[in-house]
Formats: structure tokens, sequence, C-alpha cells
């Protein structure tokens, strides 16, 4: 007898949606069939005719650092993850380094002990001491390297190519966060002390920044063969120059946030300090050339950079936006989003959904066919969702640490009911079903070929 079955669901294969149902044992999909050939099981749960697709891997998320853990942590992230649909959580470093095997084994130990939903994480922030480490890093299941070509993590060009070098060999990959620092500085100069205006902070940070630095690391992947995964994209030439790169065969990846397909820069002096982060938000035409760079498989992911502070790190920043904290929630809003903005609304298919929130991840990770997809044998993570309820997001049902959010009394159609990791449901009723230590530490191999 099986553990448990989801039947009358419509299933969301990568061949496309289709009737039935699935059964789980022993925390994997052991059986995926028409209602009428699914085996008994002990816990037996009627879909009611809604989606059931796999479950969302965040590949890019700020959840637990041990010096900021005000913010967020294990459990409060993984709590608001699986309200989301997601069922692991990629960790980034936010702070604290994260560069040597002691610290990896430590990560893996406090997150054990206290997350809800699996996870795993990337090793940084690189710099010129810990390259070397690398192939240490990856031999503890962690391929995934985090630079910046900008502050607060600055590294030169030589110390990224060092790092793009060292995971062409080892089988790793490279995410960059890109903007260049020179730019950056220079366009600051502009507003001497005239910082009260939210929007300053996204005019201080120009579109070119981005392209400029996203150009120079596509032509530094190209040169050393290594994987480029390019965090968060957010302008029309920055996406124009991903494009080029992949046309010529370099392997860049790269990725984008829910935030930055919804909002625009014209909105921050509305919205306020909330609306921080870096990347800023850009133009309306920005916004609409990631939604087509999404569909057309330009952008491989869709990621939350989930980074959310206590309220008042956000309100000092009322006379002078430099004083804010730059990062906003996302954890429970990317599936809301990817259904009510994009599928909706015809700006992307339900498999292009599969593909960017859950497949693309898992290959990306090295997690698949573990993770990302409802195959036979496969871990039985999954999401139920209804995707024509509507929904008003409101703070009172977010399970962040930090009970605010970007998108506060915004309506969406389309939402997560119900939320199972390895065969167990985490999620459902607007509560959580299981203590904190549920999730379990998932450790990288080898990326797979991402397709469109």
């Amino acid at each position: 007898m099986l553990d448990l079955v989801v039947k009358n669901a419509r299933l969301l294969l990568e061949s496309g949606l289709i009737r039935g149902g699935i059964g789980v044992k022993d925390g994997k999909i052991g059986v995926i069939a028409r209602d009428e050939h699914l085996p008994d099981a002990n816990i037996i749960i009627d879909a009611n005719s809604n989606i059931l697709m796999p479950g969302l891997i965040d590949g890019h998320a700020h959840i637990h650092d041990p010096a900021m853990l005000d913010h967020e942590d294990f459990t409060t992230g993984t709590r608001a993850a699986a309200a989301g649909g997601i069922t692991t959580v990629i960790d980034m470093p936010l702070t604290s380094q994260v560069d040597t095997p002691i610290l990896v084994d430590e990560k893996i130990s406090q997150g054990e002990s206290i997350a809800i939903v699996d996870f795993s994480f990337y090793a940084g922030m690189i710099n010129s001491d810990n390259v070397p480490a690398i192939p240490l890093l990856i031999d503890k299941g962690i391929a995934a390297f985090k630079a910046f070509t900008c502050e607060p993590y600055y590294a030169n060009n030589g110390v990224i190519l060092r790092a793009l070098s060292e995971v062409s060999e080892q089988g790793g990959h490279l995410t960059v966060h890109a903007e260049d620092q020179g730019i950056i500085d220079e366009f600051a100069k502009d507003f001497q002390d005239e910082w009260d205006a939210p929007v300053s902070h996204a005019l201080s940070r120009p579109f070119i920044a981005e392209q400029y630095a996203v150009k120079q690391m596509i032509d530094m992947a190209e040169r050393t063969g290594g994987h480029l995964h390019i965090a968060h994209v957010t302008t029309a030439d920055g996406v124009r120059e991903i494009e080029k790169g992949k046309l010529r065969g370099v392997m860049v990846t790269t990725e984008v946030c829910p935030h930055h397909l919804l909002f625009n820069s014209d909105e921050m002096n509305r919205l306020g300090p909330k609306s921080k982060m870096n990347p800023p938000l850009r133009s309306k035409r920005d916004v609409s050339a990631l939604w087509s760079a999404l569909l057309r498989g330009i952008i491989d992911l869709a990621v939350t950079d989930h980074a959310p502070s206590p309220l008042q790190e956000k309100e000092v920043g009322r006379e002078d936006i430099r004083k804010a904290w730059s990062g906003v929630d996302g954890l429970q809003m990317l599936l809301r989003i990817l259904l009510s903005e994009g599928v909706n609304k015809g700006r992307i298919t339900f498999e292009k959904l599969l593909r960017v929130a859950s497949l693309n991840p898992a290959k990306l990770f090295g997690l698949y066919p573990r993770k990302g997809a409802l195959l036979v044998g496969s871990d039985a993570d999954f999401v139920v969702i209804d995707p024509a309820l509507e929904e008003t997001i409101g703070e009172e049902m977010m399970f962040s640490k930090c009970d605010w959010t970007l998108y506060d009394g915004m309506k969406v159609t389309g939402t997560p009911l119900m939320t199972f990791v390895r065969g167990v449901q985490v999620y459902g009723d607007n509560r959580m079903h299981v203590k904190p230590g549920h999730g379990q530490f998932q450790p990288m191999s080898g990326y797979s070929p991402i397709g469109v």
C-alpha cells in the first residue's frame, strides 16, 4: 500500500497538463496514473481538479545569516517558502562568508535542525583568498558560488576570471551580481544631498551599469569556458547581452525576480523605502523586455532574491533613501506573481512556469531528476494550486519574520493551496503542518543542460 495518493488533479508534466494523480511511497513518487489506475493508500487527498505541479525551487534567497537572524532564519524563511509553494530553497550568503568546509558543515547542521522545506546553499562571497577553496566546497556538495562586480563585496576582474576558470574545471557555476561600480559611483554624484525621493536610488544605478558589467562577465565566460550565471537581470540591455552570449555558445544563464516583473521605477516614490533593492526597479520598457525574455527562454529561472528586513530598517530611509535596507520579500509571492501576472495574463504558459520555476533550477543546481519534475523515483515534492482563486495580499498572511510585504493590497489570481516535501504535507489551510527540522540538505551534483 502507498503512503499517499493525490487524485483528481491536473498534473503539470513536461509534456503538458494531463488528468490523473500521483502515488507516494517512502517520500518518492511511486506512480503517476489516471485516477482509476491509482493504488490504494493510507492517505488519499482529492485535488478537486486543481493543478498539481512540481514544488518550486527558489534559486536565490537570503534566509539564514548568523549575523542577521533578526531579518530571517531557516525556520521563518522556509515557512514562507512552504506557503509560497516552494519546496527547496537555495540560500545565498548575505553578510557572513560561507567559504570553508567547516562553515558549510555548520550551515548544514543549522538548516537540518530547524528548516521546514529542503535546502541547499551558495558559497561566497568570492574573493582573492577563497578561490582556491572552490574544489573543496564542490566536494561538500556546494557547486554554486557568488561574486559581485560592485560594493559591498566587490571582486575585481582578475578574481572573477580565476573563479570562472576554476568552476569550468570543477563543474560548478559562478553567479555574479553584475553592476559596474565605477558607473554607480559617478552617477551618484548627480544627487549630492538630494536623496529624499526613493526614485533617486534607481536613478543613481542606471541601466548601463548592468549592461556594461554583464557584457564584461560574458566575455570572461567565453574566454574561460566557465558557467556564468547572471543574478537578477533587470534591463532590456542586459537581456540583449545575455541573448547575444547564448547565440555565440557561451555557457551563460540568468534569472529574474517577481518584483522586477511587476513594479517599475515610476512607482518608487509611491511605494516608499520598501521599494529599495539592488539592482533597483527599472522602466516600464524593461519590465516588458523581462517578460518577453522569460517567454522566449532567454531568462532561464524565476527566483525571489528574498531579503526583507525589520520594517524600521526600511523606514529610516524616509528622508534619505541611502539609509534604507536594500531588499524585499518574495518567497510567498513568486508563484502568485507568475500565475497572476504571467499565466493568467497570457505572458507565459503553464509549461514555461514549470520550466523556469522548477525544472530549470533543478538542473542548474544539480538536483535533477531528484527534484524539479513529476517523475517516478523523484522526491515527492509538489504543490497543489488553484489558478483561478482570487486573493488580496495582506501583511497578516506573511510567514516571514519580517511581517510586511511590498505587495500589500495587491489582488492576485492563482494561489498555492497545499505544499508537500518528500511526500509530507508541510503547508495547507494557511498553516504549517510540520515542525521545524523536516527540511533536509540537498547536495548539488553536476549541472544538466537547460533547454528553452
